[in-house]
C-alpha cells in the first residue's frame, strides 16, 4: 500500500505542477493521435521543453509514440480524467475558500461536490460591503425566506421590509444579542418595528451560536461568513439540491428550539 501510494503521489505531483505537461495529456486526450509540431503548435512551448516533458510523460506511462505521432496509453488515459477532476476540485476549493476556511468541516455535513458550481461573492478593498449588497439584492423579489442571522444589517434589513410590503414570507432565527440589536439599535431598530407586525413576519430566538450566515431565499441557499470583528467577509450561494436540503434540515432543527422573540410573535 505505501509503494503504491508513493507511486501515485510521484504520479500526481509530476503531473500537476507543470501547465505544460497537463496541456499535453489533455491535448491528446481531446485529439487522440499528435505529431510532435502539431503538440508544440497547441502547447506553445519550445523544443526542447516539449520533448523533456513527452519523455517524462513516457517513461511514467502515461504516453507512447507511434509512426512519428504521440498518444495517450489506457494509463495516461485514465490519469488525465482523474488529474483534470482533482484540478477542477482544487480550483472549487480556491474560489470557494473565502467561504469555507471560516466554517469547520464538522458544521457543514453534507456532500461538498454540491457546492462546486456556487456562487461566492468576497468583501474586497474596494468594496467591502459586497456581500452584504449581494444577500440584500436576493431578497427583494424573494417569495419565501428563511434565515439564521448572526448579525442584523441596516441595507438587508430595509430590503425585507419592502419585500414583506409586496407578500413575500419571512422565518427569521436569531441570537439573543442579535434581538436586542433589532429591539435598540438606531440603524435599524424604527425599520424592524415598521416590520414587526407584518403577519407574514415570524421571528424566534435561537439560545444556540451562531457561527456563520444560513438563508433559504426560494430555491437558493446562502452561507456568509464574518472576521473576528463582526463585518462580512464573503458569501456563498447554491442551488444544489443536497445543499438545500441539508439547510433546510439545519433550519427545522433550530426553529424546533427557538423561542418567539417579543414583539414579533
Amino acid at each position: 500500500m505505501g509503494d503504491r501510494t508513493g507511486a501515485a503521489i510521484e504520479t500526481l505531483e509530476y503531473v500537476a505542477r507543470s501547465p505544460t505537461r497537463v496541456r499535453i495529456l489533455e491535448t491528446l486526450a481531446a485529439e487522440g493521435a499528435v505529431s510532435r509540431d502539431a503538440l508544440r503548435a497547441e502547447v506553445d512551448v519550445v523544443r526542447t521543453t516539449l520533448q523533456r516533458n513527452l519523455d517524462g510523460l513516457g517513461e511514467r506511462g502515461l504516453l507512447r509514440e507511434r509512426d512519428r505521432r504521440y498518444e495517450l496509453t489506457s494509463a495516461g488515459a485514465l490519469a488525465t480524467s482523474a488529474v483534470a477532476k482533482t484540478l477542477d476540485r482544487v480550483d472549487a476549493m480556491v474560489r470557494l475558500r473565502p467561504v469555507l476556511e471560516r466554517i469547520p468541516a464538522i458544521e457543514l455535513d453534507f456532500d461538498l461536490e454540491g457546492l462546486v458550481d456556487a456562487t461566492v461573492v468576497e468583501s474586497t478593498t474596494a468594496n467591502p460591503y459586497a456581500p452584504i449588497e449581494y444577500h440584500a439584492a436576493s431578497l427583494s423579489d424573494a417569495e419565501h425566506v428563511r434565515a439564521v442571522l448572526p448579525a442584523a444589517a441596516a441595507k438587508p434589513l430595509e430590503t425585507s421590509r419592502e419585500a414583506l410590503e409586496s407578500g413575500a414570507v419571512f422565518e427569521l432565527l436569531v441570537t439573543e444579542s442579535v434581538a436586542e440589536t433589532l429591539r435598540t439599535e438606531p440603524s435599524v431598530a424604527d425599520t424592524f418595528a415598521a416590520m414587526a407586525d407584518a403577519e407574514s413576519l415570524s421571528v424566534a430566538v435561537v439560545a444556540d451560536e451562531v457561527p456563520f450566515y444560513l438563508g433559504i431565499v426560494d430555491d437558493a441557499v446562502q452561507i456568509g461568513v464574518h472576521d473576528e470583528n463582526g463585518l462580512p467577509t464573503a458569501l456563498l450561494e447554491s442551488t444544489d439540491t443536497r445543499v438545500r436540503e441539508w439547510a433546510v434540515d439545519r433550519f427545522e432543527a433550530l426553529e424546533r428550539r427557538a423561542t418567539a422573540m417579543d414583539g414579533a410573535e
